[in-house]
């Protein structure tokens, strides 16, 4: 699909089977009931409803929850109370926690203002409920500081070979950390180890060797389902914590609702259907890269990398809500894709670079060459990727792709 989220769903049949398989991993195929603690009770004029049940293969969940009208403390009431508890307002990004008398009827109270942000507000972008509280010491006496993990990573760095294919070298190297400590006080520090984050990642925890062998699988060309090579649980797991607690562009994966019983059931919903997207995607092809499969007059394009059945990649636009997030394309950039697809013959990875007085021009890969021929003179080997059985890259001739696109400058957008 283009890029901004736009664009048709496809295979909506699989992402459901895809759904239904995590939630029965998940909840072991006893889906819970999801209700509101009996000690509180719904505001004034306002109905909370949530279930969560199985219908015919679907799943559903709702909650409508409306604030008061005019239960909420005055102005005039400052006098400090025994207990927290947050004022409702109507845009929930300035929502805060008070601590004003009267407590208005059916309030749920907190022992102080930090619990009562990390209950009413856990996921709040804008920081209103944590910045509205007297004192937020930003590193107290005996908090936790949380260093998120560090595994070695394998990075690998393409080289344009003189006749402009790219080249790999794997090198196996712990990254620098780019992350600060996280105070506990910190409004990361607090959701990862509020009670919904921690539930969340004991249900998970006690379920990874079947994501892993259950989910995380793809498909050989052999036909063959098998635990995937780049989707692993711990590494999923770690970016969830990350995603969660510190998010991006301000945005973070959503981890359930902390003021109801069982509320984190909501959030695992919610990771089942991004692992059924994912699952759909990716994962059934253990990559993470775009592979090259769109066939032109017999043979695939090298240029597909700058877009696939007549698509422009670099060409398209986000909405104007989202255009600051847009990259301008960089002529002189060269990456070469990671994963790609590995039946007999399948072309390697996508890359683009600039083009060259020596390489002008992209050519094809030719799938049909047969490179595994040790006995011929001179021998030739498969050493384009890992298991390798045939094809080459041929730069001898210029070839279009669909779109007409002749070279790979700029095209690093798979």
């Amino acid at each position: 699909n283009p890029p901004c989220g736009t664009g048709a769903v496809d295979g909506g049949s699989e992402r459901a089977e895809n759904f239904k398989k995590v939630l029965d991993v998940f909840f072991d195929g006893s889906y819970p009931q999801i209700a509101k603690p009996p000690s509180i009770s719904p505001p004034q004029g306002g109905s909370s409803s949530i279930s969560l049940s199985p219908q015919a293969g679907s799943f559903s969940i709702g909650m409508s929850l409306e604030p008061p009208s005019d239960s909420s403390p005055s102005a005039e009431s400052t006098d400090a109370s025994e207990g927290w508890y947050p004022d409702y307002n109507a845009q929930w990004s300035l929502g805060k926690c008070v601590n004003k008398t009267p407590i208005p009827s059916g309030k749920v109270t907190y022992e102080t203002g930090v619990e009562c942000c990390e209950k009413s507000y856990a996921n709040q972008a804008s920081r209103a409920c944590l910045n509205s509280l007297p004192h937020t010491p930003s590193t107290p006496s005996g908090s936790l500081l949380v260093y998120p993990p560090q595994t070695p990573q394998t990075t690998l760095k393409p080289v344009l070979s003189p006749s402009g294919t790219p080249s790999t070298g794997p090198s196996t190297q712990m990254p620098d950390s780019t992350h600060q400590p996280i105070s506990s006080m910190s409004e990361a520090g607090i959701i990862i180890n509020s009670k919904t984050f921690i539930e969340i990642d004991s249900a998970l925890e006690s379920v990874k060797d079947e994501i892993d062998n259950k989910l995380f699988l793809y498909k050989t060309p052999g036909s063959q389902w098998v635990p995937s090579t780049v989707y692993r649980y711990d590494d999923f797991i770690e970016s969830l914590q990350i995603m969660a607690s510190e998010g991006v562009a301000g945005k973070r994966f959503y981890i359930g609702e902390s003021n109801v019983e069982n509320g984190h059931v909501y959030g695992l919903v919610n990771i089942a259907a991004f692992l059924a997207q994912s699952m759909k995607e990716t994962i059934q092809y253990d990559a993470c890269d775009e592979n090259s499969w769109d066939l032109v007059g017999g043979k695939y394009p090298l240029s597909n990398a700058c877009g696939q059945l007549g698509q422009s990649y670099q060409d398209y636009h986000c909405s104007p809500e989202e255009a600051h997030m847009e990259c301008p394309v960089d002529p002189e950039m060269s990456i070469t894709a990671v994963t790609h697809a590995k039946w007999y013959g399948a072309p390697g990875p996508l890359f683009c670079g600039p083009t060259t007085e020596e390489q002008p021009f992209s050519g094809f890969w030719d799938h049909l060459h047969q490179c595994d021929e040790g006995w011929a003179n001179p021998p030739e080997v498969c050493d384009i990727y890992e298991g390798q059985k045939a094809g080459r890259y041929d730069q001898s001739v210029s070839y279009a792709n669909a779109g007409g696109r002749t070279d790979v400058e700029g095209c690093c957008w798979w």
